[in-house]
């Protein structure tokens, strides 16, 4: 694990989650995506999804609070951000017919 300080690539970034797609039937499409402490079997993977969640630079720009869901959860922030969520998934090369 680096030992260096954090730093920050894209402005607007608040949270990036990534879950791998794993085949448990042999069909080449996932059938399950977990985090990469859960991967049973990293020769299964065949996918990945990506999750940004994006937030406005500047404060007080909604007019209340904005509630979102986000991986699973449904918050309900306090400030007044604009909050967009972003996702994709990526089939892996060489993984799939």
């Amino acid at each position: 694990m680096g030992t260096g300080n954090a730093e920050e690539l894209v402005e607007g970034i608040e949270d990036m989650q990534i879950e791998y797609g794993e085949d448990l039937d042999g069909n080449s499409t996932a059938d399950i995506y977990r985090t990469a402490d859960a991967v049973t079997n990293w020769a299964e993977v065949v996918s990945v999804r990506i999750s940004l969640l994006v937030q406005s630079l500047e404060n007080n720009v909604a007019t209340d609070a904005q509630t979102y869901t986000f991986n699973g959860t449904t918050t309900t922030p306090n400030d007044r951000r604009l909050r967009q969520v972003f996702t994709t998934v990526v089939t892996l090369r060489n993984r799939t017919s």
